[in-house]
């Protein structure tokens, strides 16, 4: 056998040999492979905007804490600012400039005055133009089916017969006030809503 030819196969081999240890430091030298679980995909965020709600209507479209140019507004065509203020009727004392001058509920006529107190709506006051025989009878039934049970009632006996009659709700507590003269022809009938006291 030659040198040569013996030296063939030493050769191979040392190749061999050197491409294995080229491919093993290889792979040794290769970043190590992850053990961090993948990035979770997030999932699409969404934005709730919260509002306050407003709160619930004390008589037709009005809402304590209302403005006057609000309560204005609430009633186009109906609610006026007046010249001048105008007394509350009983039971509480007061004025207002901003009214509804005729409105109709339950066949009666009322004139609406709305309260302010430091810039907001806290009263709103219906006095009955000429209420008949029957008026506060027939207004304290409606009230009482819509309400239930009215929460508490004073009858005062003079020369004039003057009742009160109050529903308490919790937003809201509405006064019934009843006077009259019978001798005298006399009536007056007022429906307050006001703030919850």
């Amino acid at each position: 056998m030659t040198v040569e030819r013996a030296r063939r196969p030493f050769a191979l081999g040392i190749l061999v040999v050197t491409a294995i240890l080229a491919a093993c430091q290889a792979k040794q030298q290769a970043p190590p492979a992850r053990t961090e679980p993948p990035p979770s995909v997030a999932p699409p965020t969404t934005t709730t905007t919260t509002t306050i709600p407003s709160p619930p209507p004390v008589w037709g479209a009005a809402r304590w804490g209302m403005t006057k140019e609000e309560v204005l507004a609430a009633f186009p065509a109906e609610a006026q600012r007046l010249p001048q203020p105008v007394a509350f009727s009983s039971p509480s004392p007061g004025a207002s400039d901003v009214a509804i001058p005729a409105y109709e509920m339950g066949g009666l006529k009322f004139r609406v005055l709305f309260g302010f107190e430091s810039e907001a709506l806290n009263r709103v006051q219906l006095s009955a133009i000429k209420p008949g025989d029957t008026a506060c009878i027939d207004l304290e039934k409606l009230l009482t089916e819509k309400y239930s049970a009215p929460a508490d009632r004073s009858t005062t006996q003079t020369a004039m017969r003057s009742e009160q009659i109050v529903w308490k709700r919790p937003d809201q507590t509405i006064t019934l006030a009843c006077a009259e003269a019978p001798g005298l022809g006399y009536r007056q009938l007022a429906l307050d809503y006001t703030t919850p006291r």
